[in-house]
């Protein structure tokens, strides 16, 4: 599955990425959905459907996981950055009740662009 997602958190989900509507004025990233036994992968595409980190105000978002089997269930972003290199880190819990992992993304996007990734992190 493929998704579109907005900057107002919005998405949509179609079978091949040919079908998503290839308006970019308001997407913030486009998705693959690859799901494995204990979590979800997202890989970032850029607008001609080809696997490409996401450009964040100091780093790259290179993948989106959602760990569903995990108690409570946790979003994680794989991130390069300039003085880390690549890692994985949890960004979200759920518990209790359930969003959508990738609205939480993007509002976690939108967010790390706001204030840089330094700043999400407790770098600086």
């Amino acid at each position: 599955m493929f998704f579109a997602v907005y900057t107002n958190r919005c998405m949509i989900m179609q079978p091949t990425f040919e079908k998503l509507r290839h308006n970019t004025e308001n997407v913030l990233f486009y998705v693959k959905l690859c799901i494995l036994e204990s979590c979800k992968y997202y890989y970032l595409l850029n607008p001609k459907g080809e696997i490409c980190p996401l450009e964040l105000n100091g780093g790259k978002l290179i993948s989106i996981i959602y760990k569903h089997s995990a108690t409570p269930p946790i979003i994680a972003f794989e991130i390069e950055s300039p003085d880390r290199g690549v890692e994985i880190i949890d960004v979200y819990e759920q518990p209790n009740f359930y969003f959508p992992p990738l609205s939480i993304s993007a509002a976690l996007v939108n967010h790390i662009n706001e204030v840089g990734l330094k700043s999400f992190l407790g770098l600086e």
